[in-house]
């Protein structure tokens, strides 16, 4: 083999050990601690909004929202698409019916506030947190990131199918 194959063998390795690393160690911790970073921010926006004296901090939709940004943050690295489609299985086959009482001890919480602008900023804060929530789902999992992708075009390339179709009958 030439010298020149050779170096470059080596740089192709070289180059796809970085990229590995990059890609499996580096990227998720990024992730994570933007993820993390994003929380703190709403959750600081959060206390900011209570302490301005908008809603009591003992009020129970305070408290709500402030233990679940708190467990997002808490429990981050446990929060994936693959735990996510294996509880749902486990709850399946387990025939396990999981008992959601967040909702609707959020529901009534919010139906004790009679200020409709401080319900709507609450409403934005439980929003936002799980719009970052969501994030972390699907940017998490190359999988769903691609089958989304695929969702997406299918919905696009039908919507102008269909749009096609009633320019051309219209025109006709």
């Amino acid at each position: 083999m030439d010298t020149s194959v050779l170096t470059a063998i080596l740089q192709s390795a070289i180059a796809l050990v970085v990229i590995l690393i990059l890609c499996l160690k580096l990227w998720p911790s990024l992730r994570l601690d933007t993820f993390r970073q994003g929380m703190f921010i709403v959750r600081d926006d959060l206390v900011e909004f209570a302490a301005s004296g908008r809603v009591q901090f003992t009020h129970p939709a305070y408290k709500l929202l402030r233990q679940s940004m708190n467990g997002f943050i808490r429990y981050a690295h446990q929060l994936t698409f693959f735990r996510l489609i294996f509880t749902l299985l486990q709850w399946k086959t387990l025939h396990r019916k999981p008992v959601f009482t967040w909702a609707a001890e959020w529901d009534a919480a919010l139906k004790t506030i009679t200020d409709e602008t401080v319900k709507t900023e609450l409403v934005s804060f439980h929003t936002r947190a799980l719009t970052l929530v969501f994030k972390r789902i699907v940017t998490g999992s190359p999988v769903l990131m691609v089958t989304l992708g695929i969702m997406v075009m299918i919905a696009l390339l039908r919507t102008q199918w269909v749009n096609l179709k009633t320019v051309v009958r219209t025109s006709a």
